[in-house]
């Protein structure tokens, strides 16, 4: 189908043979991804140190594998943008539970059974206690 292409539609980029090694990601021996870009090798051409390729250039795909790394940057947190955002949100969450630690000690054995049971009731039932307001609310 690719060879079927006008000429016209294609682009010819010009690589030394070391360049096409560093400079260009192949997925195979028709496809590769050049500056963000892929683009469908139709013809190849050596002349001397230089390769010359006529290519499809594949926007599709090429907008296809920048979805992709955006959404793989994302479920793996690597996006700054996105994980300013996972912390904002998990501090204003972390805001409504209580995350102090609180030094817990077990009461002594020798404790009146009667004392425990007052400290119980104060320690349970603090809570419960309020002062009336001051000035009185008025009725209208």
């Amino acid at each position: 189908m690719i060879a079927g292409i006008d000429e016209e539609e294609l682009v010819l980029l010009k690589f030394s043979k070391e360049e096409t090694q560093t400079k260009l990601r192949w997925e195979h021996s028709k496809e590769f991804e050049y500056n963000g870009q892929m683009y469908d090798v139709v013809s190849k051409e050596i002349k001397g140190d230089s390769i010359f390729y006529r290519c499809w250039w594949d926007h599709d795909e090429t907008a296809l594998n920048k979805k992709l790394q955006k959404l793989v940057a994302d479920a793996f947190g690597t996006d700054k943008n996105n994980r300013n955002n996972q912390k904002q949100l998990y501090n204003y969450f972390r805001s409504f539970f209580c995350t102090e630690l609180f030094d817990w000690h077990a009461l002594p054995t020798e404790i009146p059974t009667e004392i425990f049971e007052n400290m119980l009731y104060a320690a349970n039932f603090t809570s419960l206690r309020f002062s009336p307001p001051t000035p009185p609310p008025k009725l209208s």
